[in-house]
């Protein structure tokens, strides 16, 4: 096999993490069904899940706690941050018996291959083909080498491993379902299994030449050359395989690839010469972690994570949750969507990088949940339209978790909306637009609306949250918060005004393309004439909260209030110089020290924003000695305490931080602006040279050339009407005026 390749990466060892193996492994799927492959020899167990297996959860009626709201306000208005966080909505929903709960994902089951192969081995690879979608396994034993390929088909949706080898080996096979095995049947070429409670269910067909025989509940295999077909069904029996009996694998994988590598291809990034590949991951994370990230592995972190994006999102399917769709374990920490920042940065890549194919499913998901979301909002706060909490799962929607930095928060179903809008003007989809979007943003709205305080010149927003901060002078008050978070509700974050403004401008524009909600359009107007201006404090930098009595805490993961630069664009170097230069200092003011995997991606999203690439990409360089396993899974923290992230223990594995890598990597190259193209906003000095082909914007396609002497060559595509400004490195250097259909070539020099 060819491991040299830029799509292909590779490992030299297998899954290491004791305990954990899953953590370390090969992951493949097809937006419905996952699978890991750690890679052993003689006992592998691979681990299968599905998009829908969730257990566990409740989501009762609530009781109307707008009462605790009310006197929430009163707390905050006579300064009283202590009892407005103790007597908060959490504490009112237990005290009125309210209990409810997320589910958390579990795996559907482990297939289980023993191989006879005595002997030393050598040789060993393992990786994954990233433009078919197939991992392997490949190895020498005693001068006959060994290869397991698996994928998950698109088409078909069945996983199919290719089992190989230079002679005739023995391997036994068995399935275990995570509810245990019920009813089972192996016969010499099949296993069938239900589980005890009838809710999942495996079907596993074995095709090609070679013996068998049953032996203790399991399928002994002897052959050189033999596919295995595995079929994971939900909630039902298993399902059936006699259709595929004349397959082969090189047919599966032919119809597999027809309908993924179109995807994978959509757009392409080429940022280091084809020699640089040959190396696996252990030997650039090495480099990475004595000195910096290479362009080479900054390219692989890019299709890894397009890969791995892809192969968790189906339109079928759920939308993609932090642990994609591998679920190594039951119970696993923030399982659940969360959606006070890592929903949105697992979807910042996708409309540009072409996949917004996978974003309809995030829409689906909570505009199916609006009765629910009326219900929070009025029985928590009294008022219409929509609340979403930032913490739900497929069939939990209310509150469900007693942390009272998700209860207060108001701003998640306005963030949503960002990506629902994003979704109209790439798609125009005007159909879209009138039957889920445009009412999902309405019904938002009207909350915002009744939330809002008219203080005479201004409004004011309280409680709010600055997800999930506490401004520094209320760290020490005594309170009963839970989890961490002191005092985070207050007032008038500046977060929460910046998702507000947004999602009012984009409504009265959808208004005025529909006609629909006409009648109200004035009064969001003046919604927004009243939103207070930014505001900086005695360090020059944005303040988090629009309130002279609270200061602003360094310390911290979240950069909520940096929204307005990104992932928005209402303030820009052009637009407002003075004010960016403000945000720029909010964010060099944050600690090091506090930081997570995602944060950083995100800050390496927001450096690309302000210009600064070598910012940038330094934020991935201490991504990739700090949170990066071999595998190139993300983890949540540094779990070895070396000053770079927050020190927790656990260390989970958050995959957001994979996916805001491919947004932070398209910001560096290119970004999109209502007004201009920027065309390589935030080159590092390291990418001297490279390509970057079929960026999408709302308009049309981009492609981007430069070379190490400066050259620039820049092909935009329409799709329709364009009519904007180029810039280049942030400098206005041309006019683009195009028709749809039409394209033009701009050659350029750095």
């Amino acid at each position: 096999m060819n491991f040299g390749s830029r799509h292909i990466y590779t490992l030299k060892k297998p899954a290491s993490w004791y305990g954990e193996m899953w953590r370390e492994a090969l992951p493949v799927g097809n937006g419905l069904t996952g699978a890991l492959i750690s890679g052993a020899i003689a006992q592998e167990s691979i681990i299968f899940n599905r998009h829908d297996l969730w257990h566990g959860g409740s989501d009762t009626e609530l009781p109307d706690i707008s009462d605790t709201f009310r006197k929430m306000r009163e707390y905050i208005d006579s300064g009283n941050y202590t009892d407005a966080n103790q007597d908060n909505f959490m504490t009112a929903l237990q005290e009125k018996g309210y209990c409810a709960e997320v589910e958390t994902p579990y795996p559907h089951g482990y297939f289980d291959i023993d191989l006879v192969a005595d002997g030393m081995f050598h040789s060993y690879r393992r990786g994954v083909n990233m433009r078919t979608g197939e991992a392997f396994v490949h190895f020498t034993v005693n001068g006959c080498t060994y290869q397991r390929q698996l994928f998950i088909s698109r088409q078909s949706d069945i996983a199919v491993l290719r089992m190989s080898a230079d002679a005739p080996f023995t391997a036994e096979y068995g399935f275990r379902l995570f509810g245990g095995n019920g009813d089972e049947v192996i016969t010499e070429n099949s296993i069938k299994a239900t589980s005890c409670d009838g809710d999942t269910a495996v079907n596993i067909l074995f095709l090609g030449k070679f013996t068998s025989s049953v032996k203790n509940d399991r399928l002994s295999v002897t052959g050189h050359d033999y596919t295995v077909l595995i079929r994971c069904s939900s909630h039902g029996s298993p399902l059936e395989l006699n259709d595929f009996r004349n397959e082969t694998y090189e047919s599966l994988l032919e119809k597999h690839t027809a309908v993924y590598t179109p995807l994978y291809d959509s757009v392409t990034m080429e940022l280091a010469q084809d020699e640089d590949f040959l190396q696996s991951n252990e030997q650039m994370l090495e480099n990475a972690y004595d000195s910096c990230a290479c362009p080479a592995l900054l390219e692989r972190l890019w299709r890894f994570g397009r890969y791995l994006f892809i192969s968790a999102a189906s339109e079928k399917g759920n939308p993609v949750p932090l642990y994609g769709i591998w679920h190594g374990g039951d119970n696993l920490m923030w399982s659940q969507y969360v959606a006070n920042e890592n929903v949105q940065i697992t979807y910042w890549h996708a409309m540009a990088g072409g996949l917004s194919y996978a974003v309809e499913p995030l829409l689906r998901y909570y505009t199916s949940k609006t009765e629910k979301l009326r219900e929070c909002a009025r029985k928590l706060f009294g008022m219409n339209g929509i609340w979403v909490c930032a913490y739900t799962t497929p069939n939990v929607s209310g509150v469900s978790i007693p942390v009272t930095v998700i209860g207060n928060w108001i701003s998640c179903a306005g963030w949503l909306c960002r990506h629902f809008w994003e979704l109209y003007l790439y798609s125009g989809d005007n159909k879209l637009l009138r039957e889920q979007i445009l009412p999902f943003m309405y019904e938002t709205a009207l909350f915002y609306r009744d939330y809002a305080v008219d203080d005479g010149d201004t409004i004011r927003l309280y409680p709010s949250v600055s997800p999930e901060n506490t401004p520094n002078n209320l760290m020490s008050l005594p309170t009963r918060a839970t989890y961490g978070h002191q005092c985070p509700a207050v007032q008038n974050s500046t977060m929460d005004f910046a998702i507000m403004k947004e999602l009012l401008t984009n409504l009265l524009k959808g208004i005025e393309l529909t006609g629909m909600y006409a009648d109200e359009a004035d009064s969001f107007r003046a919604l927004i004439e009243k939103i207070p201006p930014y505001r900086i404090n005695e360090d020059g930098a944005v303040k988090e909260w629009l309130c002279d009595d609270l200061e602003d805490n360094y310390h911290h993961r979240h950069l909520s209030h940096i929204y307005p630069v990104f992932p928005g664009t209402e303030v820009t170097k052009h637009s407002d110089p003075e004010l960016f230069e403000a945000f720029r200092t909010a964010v060099k003011l944050r600690k090091l020290g506090s930081q997570t995997g995602w944060s950083l991606a995100h800050m390496a999203s927001i450096y690309a924003r302000f210009g600064d690439g070598e910012s940038s990409a330094e934020c991935l360089d201490i991504m990739a000695k700090s949170v990066l396993l071999n595998s190139l899974f993300t983890l949540h923290n540094d779990w070895r305490k070396m000053g770079m992230t927050s020190s927790w223990e656990g260390a989970p594995v958050q995959l957001d931080a994979a996916f805001g890598t491919v947004n932070a990597l398209q910001e560096m190259l290119f970004c999109y602006f209502p007004s201009a193209l920027s065309v390589l906003p935030a080159l590092p000095r390291r990418l001297e040279r490279g390509f970057v082909r079929g960026l999408v914007f709302p308009e049309g396609k981009i492609d981007i050339t430069w070379e190490k002497d400066g050259k620039v060559n820049v092909t935009v595509y329409a799709k329709k009407e364009i009519d904007t400004v180029l810039l280049l490195e942030g400098n206005q250097v041309g006019h683009i005026k195009l028709s749809s259909g039409q394209s033009t070539t701009l050659s350029l020099f750095r």
